[in-house]
């Protein structure tokens, strides 16, 4: 697949759909750890008394994990197809690619910044961001 090189004004169309799209993937992976914890606790509650009335939660848990997982999966899918670069889940960090003149940059934005305001080089990262 050839990479898509935006426009400026294309990247910047992406921003507040990246914003909710990044919203849904913290609160997804939040309920995901909440989830984790949930299984663990009942793994430890199992071994010390025994299984028949922790089964029903734990086959929730699992159920829970599962959507999550394939939640998550989906939001960064959709990202990923639009041939955005996600650099950091958590920071919530994406480069376009950009041809500036003849040379192909990325512009580089994180999840609260209200425009893209800096660039790199394609073979450097966050640490060498640019104004633009």
């Amino acid at each position: 697949m050839t990479s898509r090189q935006f426009t400026m004004d294309e990247a910047f169309s992406y921003l507040a759909w990246l914003e909710e799209k990044f919203l849904i993937i913290d609160r997804t992976a939040n309920s995901l750890e909440n989830v984790l914890l949930t299984m663990e606790g009942l793994k430890s509650k199992s071994r010390r008394n025994g299984y028949s009335a922790i089964d029903a939660k734990m086959k929730k848990a699992e159920e829970d994990e599962k959507r999550l997982r394939s939640d998550l999966e989906e939001t960064i899918k959709a990202i990923n197809d639009e041939q955005i670069i996600i650099r950091d889940i958590k920071l919530g960090l994406v480069d376009f690619l950009f041809l500036w003149g003849e040379t192909e940059v990325f512009l580089c934005w994180k999840k609260g910044e209200h425009s893209i305001q800096f660039w790199h080089n394609t073979d450097e990262g966050f640490g060498s961001r640019k104004r633009i």
